[in-house]
C-alpha cells in the first residue's frame, strides 16, 4: 500500500501530465488506490502461507532411503545377490515389492537397500558330478568318528532368538542330540515332531539338493549358505522346494515323515561347514526348557 501511496505522490508532484480534475475526482483516485492496496497485501500473504506450507511438506516428505540399483546379470539369483550386498532376502523382496517366487529377469533393475556401492555377484552354478556324488555320499553313510574340531571355535550358545545366526527347522522335542550314539556318531538332531509338521529354512540360502538319498536319511534336502556352510533336513515325507530355488529364512521347504531308516515321524537336521559336522545347537536359539533351565540355577554371589 505504501507502494501505491508513493506513485501517486509522484504523478501529483508533476503538474504537466495530471489535467485540472474536480474535488471529487481526486476522492475518487484517492479511493481507488486504497483499495488497490488492500487487494494486494491479501495476495502477499497468501503467497507467503503457500510457501511455509511448501516448506513444512518437504520437511515431512520422507527421505530417499539409501542404497544402490543392482542390474541382474545371467544366472544371478536372489540369493547370491543379498550374499553379495551382505543383506536379507527379505530386504530385499521387501524394497522391490517381489515375491519370492518371482524369477529374476536379465536387465532386471534391484534397488539394494543400505549398500553404498554396486558389486560383483558371482552366477547360481549347480554341484558338478564329482561334488553331487561326494555330498550324496556323505548323505548315505553315517560317521563312526566324531569331526575334526572345526579351525574357529563355535559361537558362545546363543540365549535368545536375536543373538542366534540361525532358526529352528521344526518344534520339538531333541531326542537324540549330536555325538556318539550306537558305538557310531550321530552328526546331527533328531527333533521328534508328529507326521506332515512344516519344515523350514533355518536361514537364507539357496537349495543344491532335494532328493532321496536312497540311504538311511530317505528324503532329504541341502541348503547353501554363506561362509561354507550348508544346512540339512532329511527323513521328509515331502520337499516343496527344487534345486537351484532361492529360500528364505523361515520359508517352508519341507514335510516332517518317516523315509529312510527311522523309527518313527522326526526331522534330523544337520550343520555343516566346509564339509564337517557341527553341532546344531551352537547356532540355535535357546529353547524355553533351557531358559527356565538357567534362570532356575542359583546365582553367584
Amino acid at each position: 500500500m505504501n507502494t501505491f501511496r508513493w506513485q501517486a505522490r509522484r504523478l501529483l508532484s508533476r503538474p504537466s501530465l495530471v489535467p485540472p480534475v474536480s474535488g471529487s475526482c481526486w476522492i475518487c483516485l484517492l479511493c481507488l488506490l486504497w483499495l488497490l492496496g488492500l487487494t494486494a497485501a491479501p495476495h502477499s500473504d497468501a503467497a507467503k502461507s503457500r510457501d511455509r506450507a511448501s516448506a513444512k511438506a518437504a520437511a515431512k516428505a520422507p527421505k530417499k532411503p539409501k542404497g544402490v540399483t543392482h542390474v541382474v546379470e545371467q544366472g544371478q539369483t536372489l540369493f547370491r545377490i543379498s550374499q553379495a550386498y551382505e543383506v536379507k532376502v527379505t530386504a530385499v523382496l521387501e524394497a522391490n515389492r517381489l515375491k519370492l517366487s518371482t524369477r529374476l529377469k536379465l536387465g532386471q533393475r534391484l534397488f539394494i537397500p543400505g549398500a553404498k556401492a554396486v558389486k560383483k555377484v558371482e552366477p547360481y552354478r549347480p554341484l558338478s558330478t564329482e561334488e553331487r556324488t561326494t555330498l550324496e555320499q556323505s548323505l548315505r553313510e553315517q560317521p563312526t568318528a566324531p569331526p575334526p574340531p572345526p579351525s574357529t571355535p563355535p559361537p558362545p550358545r546363543p540365549s535368545v532368538k536375536t543373538d542366534a545366526e540361525l532358526v529352528w527347522p521344526i518344534v520339538g522335542p531333541i531326542n537324540s542330540p549330536f555325538g556318539p550314539r550306537w558305538g557310531k556318531f550321530h552328526a546331527g538332531l533328531d527333533i521328534g515332531s508328529p507326521h506332515y509338521q512344516e519344515v523350514v529354512a533355518a536361514a537364507d540360502g539357496e537349495v543344491i539338493y532335494a532328493h532321496d538319498t536312497g540311504g538311511p536319511l530317505g528324503k532329504a534336502m541341502v541348503l547353501q549358505h554363506g561362509r561354507g556352510m550348508r544346512t540339512v533336513y532329511a527323513h521328509l515325507s515331502i520337499i516343496i522346494a527344487a534345486e537351484g530355488d532361492t529360500v528364505r529364512q523361515g520359508q517352508a521347504v519341507g514335510g516332517v515323515g518317516n523315509t529312510g531308516r527311522s523309527a518313527g515321524p522326526h526331522l534330523h537336521f544337520e550343520v555343516r561347514r566346509n564339509g564337517a559336522a557341527l553341532n546344531p545347537e551352537n547356532y540355535l536359539p535357546a529353547t524355553i526348557d533351557e531358559l527356565v533351565r538357567d534362570l532356575s540355577r542359583p546365582q553367584k554371589p
